[in-house]
């Protein structure tokens, strides 16, 4: 006897089956817009540093979810391209900051800013029904998986 999975089986195995296509879809637009090149998980890090300033290094990778030795590499590599600083904290000896440079700034807003354009334009193939129903989604997807 066949049996008909469950709606949330179902939602399930469709939202593992098309994040991962939406992630490398927006990883090929970053490829796309070259200069600066970044990474998905580096210009992930430039927009957690752009709406947190002064984040530890901890912080940062509890937010892309990676050890800490990950995100040293990552931001030692963003610091050499003059995009993000250390900063030592004053009141706290052992503790560094990591904030995004001017140089930085930019190039977020550029590569975002071409991305998000991109994405945009893809969405403009959807009718007004469509947009609010992908609008709905992911407020709820959003409330459902958030950290808080």
């Amino acid at each position: 006897m066949i049996t008909q999975a469950r709606p949330t089986a179902q939602c399930a195995a469709a939202l593992m089956t098309h994040v991962p296509a939406v992630i490398r879809s927006l990883r090929a637009e970053l490829r796309q817009h070259g200069q600066p090149h970044f990474s998905l998980s580096q210009l992930r890090v430039l927009y957690f540093l752009n709406r947190q300033p002064h984040s530890s290094l901890s912080e940062v990778a509890d937010y892309l979810d990676v050890t800490r030795p990950t995100m040293s590499a990552m931001v030692d590599r963003l610091v050499q391209r003059g995009l993000v600083q250390r900063i030592d904290d004053p009141h706290e000896r052992r503790r560094v900051a990591l904030s995004l440079t001017p140089i930085g700034s930019d190039a977020l807003e550029q590569v975002y800013g071409a991305t998000l354009f991109s994405v945009e334009q893809r969405l403009n193939r959807l009718d007004e029904e469509q947009l609010s129903q992908v609008m709905v989604g992911l407020s709820i997807l959003g409330e459902l998986f958030s950290d808080s």
